[in-house]
């Protein structure tokens, strides 16, 4: 095996790309590309944000945010919003042409278009050295029908998500599937 160093693992493996989102002190709506994302064993989320974000601002004063799952025909607006920080251009998220609705449970938009959306209240923040860790807590998930199956559960291959892989810097959709979770390991039981 050929070694690469560290630094080239500096983003991780391939992972889901969110929009994260916020209402600025006016309410305009404040939205940036996060895919470094994961759950935590009690169930929550884990977001890492840096302090000098305007996200990581407006989570600290509305301890609201939501988190959309980007499908494949958003790939622009989502890069752009990584793109463009919400503090030099406050007006981002209008520019795409994209439109929001005030969730019903916590107090941030929701982004229309997605067929996902996850909308959480801060628990806490976690201070490091360059980045906060946003502990946030799942209040209720937002699924288009569409991409439910029969039994009214989400089905992934439906949703057409994106991963971005850091490897190559591009974004990728979801493969095909390769087995099943808690099953396939059974043959060496």
């Amino acid at each position: 095996m050929k070694e690469l160093g560290a630094r080239a693992f500096f983003y991780g493996h391939p992972a889901p790309v969110f929009m994260v989102a916020t209402y600025n002190d006016d309410e305009t709506v404040n939205v940036m590309n996060l895919h470094e994302v994961a759950r935590t064993n009690a169930g929550d989320l884990a977001l890492c944000i840096g302090p000098g974000k305007k996200t990581h601002e407006n989570i600290e004063k509305r301890k609201a945010l939501t988190l959309t799952l980007v499908s494949k025909d958003m790939v622009k607006e989502v890069d752009y919003f990584g793109l463009v920080s919400g503090h030099r251009v406050p007006d981002k998220f209008e520019k795409t042409g994209l439109k929001a609705q005030r969730s019903s449970n916590v107090n941030a938009p929701v982004i229309e278009g997605s067929p996902l959306v996850i909308e959480c209240e801060l628990i806490e923040f976690v201070e490091t050295d360059n980045f906060t860790t946003v502990l946030a807590r799942i209040v209720n998930l937002l699924a288009d029908e569409s991409i439910l199956n029969e039994k009214g559960k989400i089905d992934s291959t439906k949703i057409n998500m994106v991963f971005y892989d850091s490897f190559s810097n591009s974004y990728f959709t979801l493969g095909e599937k390769v087995g099943d979770a808690f099953k396939d390991g059974k043959h060496f039981i």
